[in-house]
């Protein structure tokens, strides 16, 4: 079983700087720098794609994980990036947090707005825990939210310093 949500998030950025910042290792050296308290590490970049190694810290996740959570997990976190085409990108994703039965994946649909780019996030969340599993998912998705929008601000900030 799993759980889908559906979020967007605003960048104030044109999307054409929005796909130049995807397509660049540096852009994800900053991204796993500072998305986290616990910075991550870029594990692997082709130019499309970008497998991440991160941290989730226990204060980021909802209060019903942190009780069965005794330490901060490890993710990774492979992104796939499509091609800037009549002003949209899809992007897609997989994650696994290791130790856990948690993992979740999606797509992201970025459309240019005037000169901000509209990202529509769809992402199914599996807790894999007997019974409990459908309960925690949708505190799983909200706390995603949250850190969607938080890369969504650090993006901004890339593009500002770097393009």
């Amino acid at each position: 079983m799993s759980t889908r949500s559906e979020n967007t998030v605003i960048i104030n950025q044109p999307i054409d700087k929005v796909h130049k910042a995807l397509t660049t290792r540096e852009y994800w050296d900053f991204i796993v720098a500072k998305l986290s308290p616990e910075p991550g590490t870029v594990h692997e970049f082709t130019g499309n794609t970008a497998v991440l190694y991160e941290i989730l810290p226990t204060s980021l996740l909802p209060e019903a994980v942190r009780a069965m959570v005794s330490q901060d997990l490890k993710e990774k976190r492979t992104v796939t990036i499509g091609e800037l085409v009549d002003e949209q990108i899809s992007v897609s994703f997989t994650a696994d947090v290791k130790g856990t039965p948690v993992d979740f994946k999606g797509d992201i649909t970025y459309k240019s707005q005037d000169e901000t780019t509209v990202l529509d996030y769809v992402t199914e969340v599996s807790v894999n825990i007997p019974m409990m599993g459908a309960a925690i998912e949708p505190k799983v998705a909200e706390a995603l939210q949250e850190l969607y929008t938080n890369e969504g601000k650090l993006t901004e900030e890339w593009i500002s310093n770097n393009l």
